[in-house]
């Protein structure tokens, strides 16, 4: 007889955590796109190098003449005003908004010299994070979607970029503002008395980067001889919008000051000197950014100098205006959408990407194009040397048809490169046959132009513009490539991983055969191995290509761990127990049911609705349970359910919308809140507040918790704390809010005791009630547990906007009400009711499965600087706030319940609650990798869902250890 080897608890969901770790590596893995960078530096090429390109193509005896451009500026003065909207800059009379009319001077000066400026919708590319779009801004590159998680640590550019050209032009380059460019561009930045960065992160702090900037800019412009290129990223406007969002007075008042910077700027611009106006990406309807809906892409390109910058006549600025409208045709612009979303005409300024502004400034300063790049030189600049050269119409477009050429040679020479370096068949030449076919028309008809022909210029023109429009295009959908053969593998190592956890479920003492675990996990990773290895010899693209042998090996094993769970079997001699409940396989059947609408757009985009729908569906479940099962004498345990159902239709009415839901969504969110006319719901939230805060809570912490004198203290300094910061942030983000007369450095020292000092100390307390729980749970389980709900409440509260904040403090009697003289029957409801209510208290604390969403703000909270590791936990506290509250309340409800099989299969309910809805949403990206709204929609959401399946399953072994019995 072979031996048997039983397996604990402990070992199995350690086991069933690791082997979902796993899994979402490998999917992850071959699902989140890279690029690869080519370090290779660009020349100075002749206008007509390699002419004409395709060996087809008619040679002629001569080339064509070369029209000299105008001279480079000497001087140039680039702004950046980070998250500038363009709606921000264009006017609008008859809206009053804070954000709106407060940039005059860019219309005067556009109205005033309109040969002498260019006003643009600068178009980000998604993600719109500040450190992807410098780095676009300056490479011409496309971002992929891996570049998001980059923002917080960015890293030097290893290819090549405008500044590294410009260094070799210019001597003397000043930078003042966003530490991100210096971290960016070091070889660039290096002189200490010619940088002068800040830190990027302080979102609170409106003015002290945007002040630094100006205490050096304005001596620098007084010397005129001391620079050549300034570059100042101002902050301000953007940390407003984190901080109270667009529509609030201090926007009003950072716009007005940068309009006052820009007006005062043009007084030093002349006929050598270049002034560039532009935002890094726009700004959502709540202040943010980081995703891509309209309000977010849309940001502003201004360029003004002393001399002309384009050509006014009727006939360029219709032919300008065809080559906009092919452009934002070809690349897909929702032109309409602008219109609805931001109020302005959008007709009526042309749209460019934000790319096109490497090679138009490559142009402008008589630079190389930088290597990598994929933009296209905007047209309006392409003014020829009148000095040198006749204005007839034909050499003002022949000199246009040529710079085009340079520019589409430019990213010809960069596709070949790429295809050399990389393989990748998506950019072999045959692959690329209908694009080029363009760029060899435009060379044929230019080798065969003959004097006079304005209309073959023109076809020219657009044909090299049709290239360069349909490779962004192209390279936007190739380099959205998949590692198809790793995301296969994740998701069969997540899909095992559930099977293992409702297989492990059924078994009440699981024991593993040695021998045959031996022979099946050697025939299984045999097999897995092998397989593996013949799709890599097989060379099949997409397939692998991001796996090496090590994980390999590693993938193969994990399967084969997964498929030992698979083989147990019930110890010899187990008693004989009860089949698994039917409330237990119903809840685990409804969860499933309920995963597979992960796969739908429209069910993710209204999840939140749905999440309310579910609970308090679950919630009349109970409800009918609790009749059939009453036999307490108390009334209130049988409205238990009842109430729980109203609390989350109630506190379903606050949150935030997404993008999507527009115009059928209209939540109550914190800006109803306000200490100035019709304060009244201010008022009711204050005095509701307060008595929750001094008089209920603590009597109900109490009551479960017991009179322990040092936990109860921390608990009521940390709740007058929440109740403190709440207070102070309706305040200020009310416009309307009363202004109290209080000296400077008072309201500096309230704000900072406020935001720094005063989460230090709730910090302190919650980890210290922590501990002392810990300590104590294994001599009273249950009031140890509501201590770690009570205190992790107030934290979880803290980094919460204030209804969210209110809504969190009130989970502690919500979690009573499911404990109140309930029926153990009920039990494995209870659970599904509490994990529902996690998943709904993500959305009324305003958060949605976006990225525009997360709570940056909550990094910053009881630090007044950045710590990398410490914001990423804040914020990661603050989004699963909900989620996280909900697995404590689980603790509690585990707490109350003495039977130990009980206890085994709520744990693997809890676990499978999570792992089915994270491997069917791995699953459902796998198939629609390709559809429109994967990155939209489908990819955030399964982000979100890792998270939380980690989250939940690291928490039930949490549970388990704290639980144990002797």
């Amino acid at each position: 007889m072979s031996k048997s080897f039983r397996l604990s608890l402990a070992f199995i969901l350690t086991s069933l955590a690791c082997l979902q770790g796993l899994g979402l590596y490998f999917f992850l893995k071959g699902f989140l796109l890279t690029r690869q960078t080519l370090d290779i530096h660009a020349n100075h090429n002749d206008v007509w190098d390699q002419f004409p390109l395709h060996e087809q193509s008619v040679k002629p005896s001569n080339h064509p003449p070369t029209i000299p451009a105008n001279p480079p500026f000497e001087r140039v003065i680039v702004i950046v005003i980070d998250a500038l909207r363009f709606d921000f800059i264009v006017p609008m009379p008859d809206k009053d908004e804070y954000y709106l009319n407060r940039l005059p001077i860019i219309e005067k000066l556009h109205r005033e010299h309109p040969a002498s400026s260019l006003l643009y919708q600068f178009r980000a590319d998604p993600p719109t994070t500040t450190m992807q779009r410098v780095k676009g801004l300056m490479t011409g590159s496309l971002p992929t979607f891996i570049d998001a998680g980059a923002n917080f640590d960015s890293s030097a550019v290893n290819e090549d970029h405008l500044l590294r050209h410009v260094r070799s032009r210019y001597d003397n380059i000043y930078f003042m503002g966003d530490d991100t460019w210096v971290n960016l561009y070091p070889e660039v930045f290096h002189d200490r008395n010619k940088t002068f960065e800040s830190d990027s992160f302080k979102m609170f702090d409106l003015h002290t980067v945007d002040n630094r900037i100006l205490e050096r800019l304005w001596p620098l412009m007084e010397d005129q001889s001391d620079w050549q290129v300034a570059i100042a990223h101002f902050l301000g406007v953007d940390h407003c919008g984190h901080t109270y969002g667009p529509s609030h007075p201090s926007m009003a008042s950072k716009l007005s000051q940068m309009n006052d910077v820009i007006d005062r700027l043009s007084q030093y611009v002349d006929e050598d000197t270049l002034l560039v106006v532009m935002g890094d990406h726009g700004m959502s309807v709540e202040g943010d950014h980081g995703g891509e809906s309209v309000e977010e892409l849309m940001s502003g390109l201004f360029l003004y100098s002393g001399r002309q910058l384009t050509l006014k006549d009727d006939y360029y600025q219709d032919l300008i205006h065809r080559l906009h409208s092919a452009r934002t045709e070809k690349l897909g612009y929702p032109v309409q959408e602008i219109v609805d979303r931001l109020g302005y005409k959008a007709t009526d300024y042309p749209i460019v990407s934000q790319i096109h502004l490497v090679p138009t400034l490559a142009y402008l300063l008589g630079i190389p194009i930088p290597f990598g790049n994929l933009g296209a030189v905007l047209p309006d600049v392409l003014v020829p040397n009148i000095d040198e050269t006749p204005s007839t119409k034909q050499q003002i477009l022949h000199h246009m048809a040529q710079q085009f050429r340079m520019n589409a040679v430019q990213v010809h020479r960069y596709l070949n490169a790429y295809w050399h370096h990389t393989e990748h068949p998506g950019f072999a030449p045959s692959a690329l046959k209908p694009i080029y076919e363009h760029l060899w028309n435009a060379e044929r008809m230019f080798a065969g132009l003959s004097d006079g022909d304005i209309e073959t210029l023109e076809r020219i023109l657009f044909e090299y513009d049709t290239f360069l429009m349909s490779t962004i295009k192209y390279c936007e959908a190739i380099w959205a490539q998949f590692d198809v053969g790793s995301m296969v593998v994740g998701a069969v190592i997540l899909v095992m991983t559930s099977c293992a956890t409702l297989f492990s479920a059924s078994l009440h003492r699981p024991t593993v055969n040695i021998k045959l675990g031996i022979i099946l996990w050697l025939t299984t990773l045999t097999a897995s191995l092998g397989g593996y290895l013949a799709f890599q010899n097989a060379d099949i693209h997409g397939w692998f290509e991001k796996m090496g042998k090590a994980d390999g090996l590693f993938a193969a094993s994990c399967i084969a761990v997964a498929a030992l769970f698979l083989t147990m079997t019930n110890a010899p001699k187990t008693p004989k127990q009860r089949p698994l409940s039917l409330a237990w396989i119903s809840l685990v059947t409804g969860a499933t049911v309920v995963a597979c609408s992960l796969g739908s757009n429209s069910f993710v985009i209204w999840e939140d609705r749905d999440t309310r729908y579910i609970g308090v569906t679950l919630c009349v479940v109970w409800f009918a349970h609790s009749i059939a099962t009453w036999r307490s004498p108390d009334k209130i345990a049988l409205l238990s359910p009842v109430v729980v159902a109203m609390w989350i239709r109630i506190t379903g009415e606050t949150g935030q919308c997404r993008e999507e839901q527009f115009p059928y969504c209209d939540y109550i969110h914190n800006g109803y809140l306000n200490f100035g006319r019709d304060a009244y719901l201010t008022i009711g939230y204050t005095i509701g507040n307060i008595i929750l805060a001094l008089f209920v809570l603590p009597l109900l912490f109490q009551a479960q918790v017991g009179r322990r004198m040092g936990p109860l203290l921390a608990y009521r300094i940390s709740l007058v704390i929440v109740l403190l910061r709440q207070l102070a942030d309706i305040y200020q983000n009310a416009p309307d809010a009363p202004q109290v007369d209080i000296p400077r450095h008072i309201a500096a020292t309230i704000i900072r005791t406020l935001d720094v000092y005063a989460p230090r100390v709730i910090y302190i307390l919650t980890i210290a009630n922590t501990v002392y729980a810990v300590w104590t749970i294994r001599r009273n389980r249950k009031s140890s547990s509501w201590l770690l709900l009570y205190s992790w409440s107030t934290t979880l509260a803290m980094l919460q906007k204030p209804f969210g904040s209110h809504i969190i403090l009130v989970v502690p009697v919500i979690t009573k009400l499911l404990t109140y003289h309930q029926d153990p029957s009920t039990i494995y409801i209870r659970l599904a009711v509490v994990y529902t209510v996690g998943q709904h208290l993500y959305f009324a604390t305003s958060h949605q499965a976006t990225f525009t969403s997360l709570p940056w703000r909550a990094a910053f909270m009881g630090f007044d600087d950045v710590y990398y590791y410490a914001a990423m936990v804040l914020v990661a506290l603050s989004t699963l706030s909900g989620p996280i509250v909900s697995w404590l309340s689980m603790l509690v409800l585990l707490s109350d319940e003495l039977d130990p099989t009980a206890i085994r299969l709520s744990l693997y309910l809890m676990t499978a609650l999570q792992s089915i809805p994270t491997s069917l949403s791995a699953i459902f990206v796998l198939i629609l990798r390709r559809h429109l709204m994967t990155w939209k929609i489908f990819a955030p959401r399964f982000m979100l869902q890792g998270l939380l399946g980690m989250g939940l399953v690291v928490a039930a072994i949490i549970h388990e250890r704290l639980l144990r019995y002797p």
